[in-house]
């Protein structure tokens, strides 16, 4: 009799987890509703003066970004193409009846795109408005804390898409983390120029 499913308490556990289903024969993209993995209100708390943020890598570079901004993790998902966006715009998924634009950061940053069976998605929500991103990233390397104060002006001026948005560089245990403003970087032009092609293309993602 197999044993009950249970939702991993963490973003790491997510991640095993996920790795776990697949090295037992699962499905990868266009795996069934409910596959992914939403992370629970009760990781989101901080405490004094740190922050919560979800560790993630892509290329060479290890990145944090607001844990509240983080709403689900999975596979990379079936992507409809949608004709005449720029390259790192890998098209639209459809999350469940929301239709949801996909940012593949690899190809964003001039690297070669996230590979469909080994990469993750990040699926970011802005808190106070009805917007989604799926973010598609090398890997996702858990949760950890950040004490604010801790988060600094990088040595040197830094080059590149993300740079307008970094809030800086922090270091945890021995690992260097490029902490990013998702607030910024979600309301920026390049993203929500997007906004209307979830209606544009909601017919063919069905």
């Amino acid at each position: 009799m197999p044993e009950p499913q249970t939702t991993p308490r963490t973003l790491a556990a997510a991640v095993a987890a996920l790795d776990a289903r697949m090295a037992a024969g699962s499905t990868i993209a266009g795996a069934a509703p409910g596959s992914e993995h939403r992370i629970g209100s009760h990781l989101r708390q901080g405490s004094g003066g740190q922050a919560r943020f979800v560790r993630f890598s892509v290329g060479a570079t290890t990145y944090a970004v607001g844990e509240a901004f983080v709403t689900e993790l999975d596979r990379v998902p079936r992507i409809t193409i949608v004709p005449q966006t720029p390259a790192w715009l890998r098209g639209v998924t459809n999350l469940r009846g929301d239709i949801v634009s996909v940012l593949d950061l690899r190809i964003y940053l001039g690297l070669e795109p996230t590979s469909a069976t080994a990469g993750r998605m990040l699926v970011l929500r802005l808190p106070s408005e009805e917007f989604a991103l799926g973010l598609l990233v090398d890997g996702v390397e858990g949760i950890v804390s950040i004490d604010r104060e801790a988060i600094h002006p990088p040595a040197s001026a830094l080059e590149g898409p993300l740079a307008p948005f970094l809030s800086g560089m922090s270091v945890v245990g021995d690992q260097l983390l490029a902490v990013l403003d998702l607030d910024r970087f979600l309301r920026s032009s390049d993203i929500r120029q997007f906004d209307e092609t979830h209606e544009d293309s909601r017919c063919e993602a069905h």
